[in-house]
């Protein structure tokens, strides 16, 4: 009994790790709303067996506030000209697929792995 529950969790956490595999690495991101585009970077890894974010963009780098990965679904706070932006991406084929909200407007963001 005991040993089929820790091979469960086992392939489970075998399970988490090939899902992140598909997220990991460097992702060109444009945000957009009417006919404005703010262009960033997400960086996607791996840091003691968690998924962290870090966003990088002409300012500079920095972590993701608030990170979360759930359910396939991506949310942080992303910080722009002294406001901290929502967004929610979800990985769609081989692109990442959401939305950004903050500072009274909202809008589509999308992404595509860097080569």
């Amino acid at each position: 009994m005991v040993v089929s529950a820790l091979a469960a969790i086992f392939l489970a956490s075998l399970a988490m790790a090939q899902d992140n595999s598909a997220l990991l690495g460097k992702w060109k991101m444009t945000s957009q709303t009417g006919q404005d585009a703010v262009v960033w970077n997400l960086v996607l890894k791996e840091m003691d067996g968690k998924l962290i974010a870090i966003l990088a963009s002409d300012q500079g780098e920095a972590p993701a506030k608030d990170f979360t990965y759930e359910g396939g679904v991506l949310k942080f706070k992303a910080p722009y000209d002294g406001v901290d932006y929502a967004i929610e991406l979800k990985l769609v084929g081989a692109e990442l697929d959401g939305t950004w909200s903050g500072g009274d407007n909202s809008g589509k963001t999308h992404g595509v792995k860097a080569t």
